[in-house]
């Protein structure tokens, strides 16, 4: 029960450090409005830091994320029953999430990356709709 506790908190300590950004829409609007779900994700934790089961799990609860991007710049982003709304804004090819480095657009997909204590997670999403 404790490892479950740790891996929850640390989820919410990740999502913390991606989600600290994202994008006003003022230009490519119509291209990321819409909703967004969890593609790929990457999951390089340090070894003395986590357990391939932990690591497993991670990916497993990140692939349920949704963000959905709203015409008015908002990002709601739904991860493990909680859901998280930010203004959104792009600077310099960049997402931004209330002012803080998000992600960027590549190749059709949105791509995040979070810096952790216990290592770096990187999720694409892909659009699903409008």
């Amino acid at each position: 029960m404790m490892r479950k506790t740790n891996l929850k908190n640390f989820f919410y300590i990740a999502f913390y450090f991606i989600l600290l950004s994202f994008l006003s829409c003022h230009r490519n609007q119509d291209t990321i409005v819409g909703r967004w779900t969890v593609d790929k994700v990457n999951v390089d934790f340090y070894e003395d830091a986590a357990t391939p089961e932990m690591v497993r799990q991670f990916g497993e609860i990140e692939k349920g994320n949704i963000m959905v991007i709203s015409k008015d710049s908002v990002l709601t982003l739904i991860m493990d029953g909680d859901t998280l709304t930010g203004r959104l804004s792009m600077q310099d090819g960049g997402l931004l999430w209330n002012g803080e480095p998000f992600g960027k657009i590549e190749d059709g997909l949105i791509k995040t990356e979070a810096l952790t204590p216990m290592g770096t997670v990187r999720t694409s999403y892909k659009k699903v709709d409008r």
